[in-house]
């Protein structure tokens, strides 16, 4: 499957129609999307079909050419029996690996479902999947080449895949809601009170006395302060709510496995090679004693059984007559050999079995 293909599997055709809408208004491409379901397929059979092909066959030829083929059969055998229960495939040819997050974000919303676990719940109801359709003629090949004095092992490889996935991992959820706590506040408050003296007198009026008292009302006010309640709202804090997105990187280590085919050519003084290149000077057998004894000397007083180093042994003598290290020393090969035995024997420090790996090596090889 091609680095920026996304695939998502829906329950029904509309969901898948629906996807396939907001993938368009997201700004992808139609042409980059594609929709495998039985209800597509039936209603475009009669247009693009000119050979005598299942409609079970079109869907599963589709997963192969989208997986490639050999090297999926369980995806391929998964999405074609979801297809065949009346699910719907989206698959989108993403630009760039941008364009491929957005559109798993926007497959994710619209209810994709995880097919290994609905595959899963298959095998819990009897359905025990199909056998890869590259193996229906191995029986048939096989004896052509029996026929033909032939046989073929296949060297196989395993190599590392990663992927990624989103899960949710929690967040924060905010509350808004009104408290309420008593107030108060001290204000001065003022009165005025009306206040009349009556003072003896006994003098002469005067013309000013006289035109002073006229008859006439008088009135004085008397008034008062009371205090004034009312509340004003203002804004003292504000709570702002946001997502970062942050990238890292993250080493994956795993440990693959990779076939190797040994070819010995029997009878006396014959010699074994392998994948790797030929071993000269006789098989390893030839040598056990001599490694046993080089164990004996130099390891056995620390504890531990000669089967820890023998990987070791073996290995230096599998370079004794690598076309990689021919005509070389020692000082020149060993940053090459160790690099090669951290990938091949992970855990395993060098510097424990460097000893018995030159051993090894030099015994065959003669060379210092």
């Amino acid at each position: 499957m091609a680095t920026n293909t996304v695939v998502g599997v829906f329950d029904s055709y509309a969901q898948a129609e629906q996807a396939l809408n907001q993938l368009v208004t997201a700004g992808i491409a139609r042409n980059r999307i594609e929709i495998a379901s039985n209800e597509a397929a039936t209603a475009t059979a009669g247009a693009t079909t000119t050979h005598d092909e299942s409609l079970g066959d079109r869907i599963s030829h589709f997963f192969s050419r989208l997986f490639g083929g050999e090297h999926a059969h369980h995806d391929v055998e998964h999405y074609s029996e979801a297809v065949r229960r009346g699910s719907a495939v989206v698959t989108i040819d993403a630009a760039n690996e941008s364009e491929a997050e957005r559109a798993a974000d926007i497959l994710d919303d619209c209810g994709v479902i995880d097919i290994q676990d609905r595959a899963k719940e298959w095998r819990q109801t009897g359905w025990a999947g199909s056998a890869p359709r590259q193996n229906l003629g191995a029986t048939e090949r096989d004896a052509d080449l029996a026929r033909r004095g032939e046989k073929v092992i296949p060297v196989v490889e395993e190599e590392l895949l990663i992927g990624k996935r989103r899960r949710d991992r929690g967040g924060v959820r905010i509350y808004t809601h009104m408290n309420e706590k008593p107030a108060e506040q001290q204000v001065r408050l003022r009165e005025e009170h009306a206040r009349v003296e009556r003072r003896p007198a006994d003098r002469a009026a005067t013309e000013a006395d006289l035109a002073a008292f006229k008859e006439g009302t008088i009135e004085v006010r008397e008034t008062i302060e009371e205090p004034v309640v009312d509340k004003k709202a203002r804004v003292v804090e504000e709570v702002v709510v946001k997502k970062e997105t942050s990238e890292r990187v993250e080493r994956v280590s795993d440990s693959v496995r990779k076939g190797e085919v040994e070819v010995e050519k029997l009878g006396a003084g014959a010699r074994r090679d392998m994948q790797s290149g030929a071993r000269a000077g006789g098989s390893y057998d030839d040598y056990d004693t001599d490694y046993r004894t080089h164990w004996q000397s130099n390891y056995a007083s620390s504890g531990g059984k000669y089967e820890e180093y023998q990987p070791a042994y073996t290995y230096g003598h599998s370079l004794a007559d690598d076309q990689r290290y021919r005509g070389r020393n020692w000082n020149e090969i060993e940053p090459d050999a160790r690099r090669d035995w951290e990938t091949r024997y992970p855990g395993n420090s060098w510097d424990r079995f460097k000893a018995a790996v030159r051993h090894g090596w030099e015994r065959v090889t003669g060379k210092r």
